[in-house]
């Protein structure tokens, strides 16, 4: 029998509230919530400590509503027979809700409402806690039926809130509320959704998940080569990879999404085929994973052709203003078509295509002033049948997004495509289902609607499942958290696979829900990563992954000290990971590079499933930016040894990067490195390159943004740069409001029509520099619905004075999450992953930011041009270390690279990774000193063009203590 406190008075018995004069008050034995009578926050307490979590820096108040776009917060605030009575002033809004007081949560539900309003928020607690599993003390909103919103995901959260809408419901509306010490927070969360009538239960994710093994699974993607032929290899690749779990992810000849019809060549008994695999799979321990595109529909499906589903979603209907024939290429309408946009891509909302009755007509243009017409039409797209169609007659514009066309979110079809997926993970015994693509959910109704839609289709999956299923998601809402078993997949990266690691690691500990979404900054990765696991309390995913050999300059290959960092983390955080493909005997044959990561991944995946380190051992392992290596002990006990490698970029060998100085932390030992050989580029003045900006025009640059506190501009120079080229005048000015770490400043270049520069990836530039440390970026682009808003970035570090000419070819990757950005920079997807497409480059970005607060920064700038990258060719590459050479007699070609172990392990190896000599040193090994050392790199005169190489030093510590 728990306490209840209402009005600062304690009853004996369960769940009543009345009314007294003074502050509204409820609780049980775990927290007390007390209301002003206008309505504000007063306490949010955890009884055990008699902490109040409650936000007080600014005033907060539990409920308000939107009436005619603006928000209207509650005035009064009373209780009577358990129920809070809110009234909201002059608006004529009353809201009752019920509020019943249990032993280990509050439940609250709207029970009558007068007046008209956009919403009702009738749960707002703000708290000063951070949400993170290292508190204790954990609170949490729950929604109890579809149509109340929650906006933050379960199980820890700093702001307790729920919202209900007319559209979808607002009598009714429930949310339970839970404060508890924080080892207590699933099992109270279990046994609240236990008893829950409106949610369907799932006992294989959210509560439930660290409990079941699925979630802590690594799974290998299938895109449709899995039959009953090739199972046996399927399990061998596993076996392998040291994984237990294949994921079947749909499209292309495999199944289509919408209607599920499976490729009757590969699989002609359909579905029944599939689950004769999943058998064997099961039999030798693997776990299968249905992987659909969720409701989206594919143009090829029984949904689109021959006869299109009158179900389809829509933007928007036209009327017809006239009769249109069959042959007819343009239909014109009695509505505006200028607000129709053309622009179509994978992640774009839109589509050119109409549905008028059993046809699809496709469109390549629209008029913006009457008369409207849709103009290039396609008669019959998608295999429908021309047709006639009379005066009146409704053109539905298709809503699209991925290539693919939705279903309403109020149709049968919606259901119906819910449905049949549930119907194949029963028919088939999946264990899993990936609903992908389901971050678009915003095309169903538009974004303010998508939790709810998206939301809708998860229940009608999950009510008709027979099993319980782990589920993942491409992005989250908050009744989604309770079906998802891990958390969180990300696109694999291409490029900066350390950092983007770290950085995965650091987000999904955050209360960021959208994959790839997060600015990334150093000091956040440094906060977040160590982390045990987020406030999700879910299982940990750090996949996509996909291995990548040489394919400069966007594309870096992937070596195994970045698989063993890989790995490392995962072990440390307890993550499983996913690979979408390269493990089969063709692409190993291929690039031998993947055979000498796939065993690596094994013995770390073995390890992690056997719980093989102890606790400190994995917190260790999960520090940023920290590396390690497994070896076995003079016992033969598996241990880590801290290592790092530590790359320099060689621009030429007269320039100032052919000397640096490394910095080993660790004992003195002989060198260990890994040789590079790069891209170079043509000269500047080779008459192929391609001049992006000669500063001729004083408003070729424009469009300029900063950061508070930043001002800046472009001027042109009057005085010439090196060989006479023009040049100009980039200066800014940090007042220091904003960090130094984001203090960005940045003007743009149009590219109309856009720029063919796919045989000149690289830029050369030169520039004065003033020597103050500044950040010098030149960013180069394509339209979004092309490369998906890669980010071409070439820093240039301005600790120099005078002219400096730099050849810039590499994207960069690692450096970009050093400082903060723009918000729309926060994509990590846009640094790590997508790939600019130098077809059409439609714009030259330059930026500064890390600007000295209270200084003035100004560098000349050259003429900038694209430039040809070509490859390299040089002799006996020799690296100096401390004034002792080692040299390796060895021709290398751009691609290639050497490993140096010792003086009998130095290998030469190909762009795939193949070994092409083993060869021997010429002179002594040199020693890595503790502490400074001073290096250096030279090879035999390549001739014409700057020889672009990379050294990585290698070095390790002492074993970790057991």
């Amino acid at each position: 029998m728990g306490k209840h406190f209402i009005s600062g008075l304690i009853f004996l018995f369960s769940g009543c509230i009345c009314a007294f004069a003074g502050p509204v008050r409820f609780g049980n034995d775990h927290f007390r919530y007390e209301i002003a009578n206008d309505g504000r926050n007063l306490h949010f307490i955890d009884q055990a400590t008699g902490k109040d979590y409650l936000y007080s820096d600014t005033a907060s108040y539990c409920a308000s509503v939107i009436q005619k776009g603006k928000m209207v917060h509650v005035t009064s605030a009373t209780v009577k027979n358990n129920q809070l009575l809110l009234g909201f002033g002059q608006s004529g809004v009353k809201v009752k809700v019920d509020v019943r007081v249990a032993e280990d949560h509050i439940s609250m539900e709207v029970t009558d409402i007068q007046g008209v309003m956009e919403s009702l928020t009738f749960l707002n607690i703000p708290l000063t806690l951070k949400g993170m599993p290292d508190e204790a003390f954990a609170a949490c909103a729950l929604s109890m039926n579809l149509y109340t919103r929650v906006t933050q995901l379960p199980a820890l959260q700093t702001q307790l809130r729920a919202t209900c809408y007319p559209r979808f419901g607002m009598k009714g509306a429930k949310v339970t509320l839970l404060g508890v010490q924080q080892k207590e927070i699933l099992p109270v969360i279990r046994h609240v959704m236990e008893n829950a009538v409106e949610i369907p239960r799932s006992t294989a994710g959210g509560a439930w998940a660290q409990m079941n093994k699925e979630g802590y699974g690594s799974y290998l993607m299938n895109f449709g080569t899995l039959t009953e032929a090739t199972i046996p290899e399927w399990i061998e690749m596993c076996n392998n990879l040291g994984f237990n779990q294949i994921d079947n992810h749909g499209g292309g000849e495999f199944f289509r999404f919408g209607d599920f019809e499976l490729n009757p060549e590969k699989w002609p008994e359909g579905w029944t085929h599939f689950k004769r695999i999943n058998e064997r799979l099961h039999n030798a321990g693997i776990s299968s994973i249905f992987h659909t595109y969720a409701f989206f529909i594919d143009k090829n499906s029984k949904y689109v052709t021959p006869v299109p589903s009158k179900d389809l979603g829509y933007f928007s209907g036209f009327t017809l203003a006239r009769p249109v024939g069959p042959e007819e290429d343009e239909i014109e309408v009695k509505e505006s078509t200028a607000h129709v946009s053309l622009i179509t891509g994978f992640f774009v909302r839109n589509s050119t295509t109409l549905r008028i009755g059993d046809e699809l007509v496709s469109f390549s243009g629209v008029t913006s002033t009457p008369p409207y017409k849709f103009t290039g039409c396609k008669r019959g797209a998608n295999g429908t049948k021309k047709s006639n169609h009379k005066a009146l007659d409704t053109a539905y514009h298709l809503r699209e997004m991925f290539g693919r066309f939705v279903p309403g979110p109020e149709t049968p079809l919606f259901l119906e495509i819910a449905r049949r997926t549930a119907e194949i993970a029963n028919q088939c015994d999946f264990d899993g289902l990936y609903f992908d693509a389901i971050d678009g959910s915003d095309i169903l109704d538009g974004e303010e609607n998508s939790w709810y839609y998206g939301t809708k289709f998860i229940f009608e999956v999950a009510k008709e499942l027979n099993h319980p299923v782990s589920m993942e998601m491409s992005t989250m809402f908050h009744h989604w958290w309770h079906f998802r078993s891990r958390w969180q997949a990300w696109d694999r990266p291409v490029r900066g696979y350390k950092r983007f690691i770290d950085i995965h690691t650091a987000a999904i500990k955050t209360n960021v829900y959208e994959h790839g979404l997060w600015n990334g900054y150093l000091p956040l990765i440094q906060e977040y990563a160590p982390v045990e696991n987020g406030g999700l309390l879910l299982p940990l995913q750090l996949g996509w992954w996909g291995n990548q050999t040489w394919n400069p300059p966007q594309v870096e290959p992937t070596f195994p000290d970045d698989i063993e960092y890989l790995c490392c983390k995962m072990i440390g955080n307890n993550a499983g990971l996913s690979m979408l493909g390269g493990a089969d005997k063709k692409t190993l044959d291929e690039n031998p590079l993947f055979k000498r990561l796939t065993p690596i991944i094994r013995q770390y995946e073995t390890l992690r499933h056997q719980n093989y380190f102890s606790d400190s051992v994995r917190s260790i392992l999960r520090q940023p930016g920290k590396e390690f290596t497994l070896f076995r002990d003079k016992d033969d006990k598996w241990n880590f040894k801290p290592i790092t490698w530590q790359k320099h970029k060689i621009e030429g060998l007269n320039h100032p990067s052919s000397t640096w100085k490394v910095v080993n932390d660790f004992d003195t030992q002989p060198v260990r490195l890994r040789i590079e050989l790069l891209m170079s580029v043509k000269p500047f003045d080779d008459p192929k390159n391609v001049w992006l900006a000669d500063f001729s025009e004083a408003n070729s640059f424009s469009g300029k943004e900063s950061a508070e506190g930043v001002t800046g501009k472009l001027e042109i120079s009057n005085d010439k740069g090196p060989g006479r080229i023009p040049s100009s005048i980039f200066s800014a000015f940090n007042q220091g409001t904003s960090p130094q770490k984001g203090s960005w400043i940045q003007l743009e270049k149009k590219f109309t029509p856009t720029l063919d520069i796919q045989k000149n990836q690289a830029l050369g530039v030169w520039i004065n520099g003033d020597g103050k440390g500044e950040l010098l970026n030149f960013r180069i682009g394509s339209p979004d619905h092309i490369s998906y808003g890669a980010r071409g970035d070439h820093f240039v570090k301005i600790d120099f004075t005078g002219w400096r000419y730099f050849e810039l070819v590499e994207i960069e990757s690692t450096e970009f999450s050093n400082y903060l950005w723009p918000e729309k920079g926060f994509y990590v997807y846009d640094s790590y992953r997508h790939t600019v497409n130098f077809k059409y480059v439609d714009r030259l970005q330059l930026w500064y930011n890390d600007l000295p607060p209270g200084k003035e920064v100004s560098c000349r700038i050259g003429a900038i041009k694209a430039l040809q990258m070509v490859p390299d060719t040089i002799k006996n590459p020799a690296v100096t270390v401390n004034g002792k050479t080692i040299v390796f007699p060895v021709t290398m070609i751009s691609g290639m690279y050497l490993e140096f172990n010792s003086d009998t392990d130095c290998k030469l190896y190909g762009t795939k990774g193949e070994l092409l000599k083993e060869m021997v040193i010429d002179g002594n090994v040199p020693a890595l000193q503790k502490g400074d050392n001073h290096l250096s790199f030279r090879c035999d005169d390549p001739g014409q063009v700057n020889p672009r190489v990379q050294v990585s030093l290698f070095s390790e510590g002492d074993p970790l203590p057991k």
